[in-house]
């Protein structure tokens, strides 16, 4: 069988691209996660650095780090010659945060900016030859408008997704993450659930969520535990705080269906219980029970305010699974999935909750397209299941083309561009 073109295609303009840098990080610490992947990806297209590469300072740059000052100076800690190139525009340094995206308030608040621009400015590199990789597709702007109320210059702002292009990875060349693209629609015979949920780290609104579908009388397969302690878990006070702003017409009652949920000390471990490490779930699917559904429902990491816009694997994943889906995540993640090509069967699933820019109304008009979903009768139609096959194999294109394009083919090209100008 021959090679998608698409899946040469990206390998070798990754390898030209890095092939115009030199990648260096600070003694200690390792490549950030653009990089890493994009190696992985350049595979034995790769080659040395031209002659005149642009020197990249590229340290991993995750969120936790830029918590602590000195933590966060440590980025821009590389030899004096690199930071002399730097300053001299012959290089870059670059803070990749690429498996990472929070809105602006949220990264001020944490005092993340003020760290990284006092880490900047003690290694006496000018804020134009930085850049700033991560998730959040609306982060620039807000963050140019902060800099100018704050009279300091930004730092260059570039968006990549290193989960997404992992899964690109494995999903075209290997290693598989266990499933194939489509296979939920490839499913003829009776289905068992009427929607797959799953959860690991407890947040407000998968916690809410939970609560109401366990109240409601169609079978589902659920992942969710009330007792599973993870270093990410939200605890009891921010829970139920967070639960009742997504239920301002009925907070109460919000708060008390989630401390139900709690106290049943509900744990339904699907198979993450026998995995090594619940990293295992990144990428991996429960295949027999997801096959055995009708409708993905994704509880993404976050369901935040109009300042947010990121998706994670736990989309992409439910999309490649082959279902209709419906996402409580960010606002306009379906439509800018959609822009990439994909395709998120509109005809059968209403996704006008997408462009709710409020979290709670979001999250309720989101939940009233499950329950019209679910208000079908069980099963698909013979129409119905060659919809979701075509809708799977025009996805595969998506996933072919777009998604290594836009996850990591532009934003290393772009930082290449930045590097020699």
């Amino acid at each position: 069988m021959t090679e998608d073109p698409a899946l040469q295609d990206a390998p070798h303009r990754i390898a030209a691209a890095l092939a115009r840098m030199r990648i260096v990080v600070p003694e200690g610490l390792r490549v950030g996660a653009l990089f890493q992947e994009a190696r992985h990806l350049a595979g034995r297209a790769a080659r040395e650095p031209d002659p005149a590469a642009a020197v990249i300072l590229a340290p991993f740059a995750p969120l936790s780090v830029m918590h602590d000052a000195a933590a966060t100076a440590r980025l821009f800690d590389g030899p004096p010659e690199v930071l002399d190139a730097i300053r001299a525009g012959r290089g870059l340094a670059v803070v990749d945060g690429a498996n990472e995206g929070r809105p602006l308030r949220a990264v001020v608040r944490a005092g993340h900016v003020a760290n990284l621009h006092a880490g900047l400015a003690a290694a006496g590199l000018p804020p134009e030859r930085v850049v700033w990789v991560q998730q959040n597709r609306v982060l620039a702007p807000a963050y140019a408008a902060y800099c100018a109320e704050q009279g300091i210059a930004p730092m260059r702002v570039v968006v990549a997704h290193s989960h997404a292009g992992v899964l690109w990875r494995r999903l075209g060349r290997g290693p598989t993450p266990g499933w194939r693209l489509g296979f939920a629609a490839e499913h003829d015979g009776p289905r068992r659930h009427r929607w797959v949920c799953l959860n690991y780290n407890l947040r407000p609104h998968r916690a809410l969520l939970v609560a109401w579908l366990l109240d409601r009388p169609e079978p589902g397969f659920l992942s969710f535990s009330a007792t599973r302690e993870t270093h990410l878990r939200t605890r009891e006070g921010r829970l139920l705080a967070g639960v009742a702003a997504l239920d301002p017409a009925d907070p109460d009652g919000a708060r008390a269906a989630v401390r139900r949920l709690m106290d049943s000390r509900l744990h339904h471990g699907s198979d993450i219980d026998g995995f090594a490490s619940p990293s295992e779930r990144v990428y991996s699917l429960p295949v027999e029970d997801v096959a055995a559904a009708e409708l993905f429902i994704v509880t993404e990491t976050e369901m935040e305010g109009p300042d947010m816009l990121r998706w994670t694997e736990k989309t992409l994943k439910a999309i490649g699974s082959g279902l209709p889906v419906v996402v409580f995540g960010n606002a306009g993640v379906v439509a800018a999935l959609e822009a990439l090509g994909f395709d998120l069967l509109r005809d059968l699933v209403d996704h006008g909750y997408d462009a709710e820019p409020e979290p709670a109304r979001r999250f309720a008009a989101a939940r009233d397209s499950v329950a019209r979903f679910l208000a079908r009768p069980p099963g698909f139609t013979p129409a119905e299941l060659a919809r979701l096959r075509a809708a799977s194999a025009h996805n595969r294109a998506a996933f072919d083309r777009a998604l290594p394009q836009d996850s990591l083919v532009a934003p290393i090209e772009a930082i290449a561009a930045l590097a020699g100008g």
